[in-house]
């Protein structure tokens, strides 16, 4: 009975595709899809213009070209000309928190591409980290200073909704120096950022990363209303990842491109 499951289960998704395919012609006729990143952020993406890299371009390039049969182009760019390139429709999609601003301008997934850990780095020693470690809770955190990075929508959120008045410095390892100088308490950022900013910036012995979540971020692929692409091809899109969830493919790939991160 429990290999026939999987069997039964990628035929309904390939009905899904093949109902795409026939209703949407001029989506699938477009040869190349536009896929843009965060050009400072680590080892999720990085790079500038054409020279992208990251865990997100590599995973998104194994769906859309390896399982996808798309041509990609990826390119990288601060992450407010991300979002206005996506509005615009200069490129067709990106991949990030599927708010209810970014909706008014993209078409979402609806599976969950990447979850990421938001947690805390803080001072090595001191108060900070014991009480923050014992209760790594919002009501803990807001006895202390903060910092965050400019654009972190998720972390404005967070801050909002806990009343929390966090110091905004431009970049990860700004926000660092100033907890590991002890002008901020911590810091809060997706885990591996944190981590690859720690390594890289040689703070791992004035540093320490509060290993429980204070929250996820669960990032869907946003395409853009403007794209020749359209909602047939999100839901081939979505039909190829639940596969992929479902035989195991895209959690060997996940652990694949996280091996050998900090």
């Amino acid at each position: 009975m429990g290999s026939k499951k999987p069997k039964l289960y990628r035929a309904s998704l390939a009905a899904v595709f093949l109902i795409g395919l026939t209703t949407a012609p001029s989506a699938m006729a477009a040869e190349t899809i536009v896929m843009s990143y965060n050009a400072d952020w680590p080892p999720y993406s990085f790079g500038a213009g054409a020279q992208t890299n990251g865990i997100l371009p590599e995973l998104m390039e194994e769906i859309l070209s390896q399982r996808m049969g798309l041509k990609v182009r990826n390119v990288s760019y601060p992450w407010k000309r991300v979002q206005s390139s996506v509005k615009s429709g200069t490129v067709d999609a990106m991949v990030t928190v599927p708010t209810k601003a970014r909706l008014n301008y993209t078409r979402s997934s609806q599976g969950i591409v990447y979850q990421l850990n938001m947690v805390l780095a803080v001072a090595a020693t001191g108060a900070a980290r014991q009480n923050l470690m014992a209760d790594p809770a919002a009501s803990t955190l807001s006895r202390y200073r903060v910092c965050d990075i400019l654009g972190n929508g998720w972390g404005k959120r967070f801050f909002a909704t806990n009343n929390i008045k966090p110091i905004i410095a431009t970049k990860v390892v700004s926000c660092l120096r100033m907890t590991a100088k002890g002008r901020t308490d911590a810091t809060l950022q997706a885990e591996a950022v944190l981590r690859r900013a720690i390594s890289a910036s040689q703070l791992e012995n004035r540093l320490a990363v509060i290993p429980k979540p204070m929250g996820t971020m669960d990032f869907t692929l946003l395409l853009s209303k403007k794209s020749a692409f359209n909602a047939a091809f999100i839901q081939r899109f979505d039909a190829e990842l639940a596969i992929m969830k479902a035989d195991g493919s895209y959690a060997a790939l996940v652990q694949r491109l996280r091996k050998g991160q900090p």
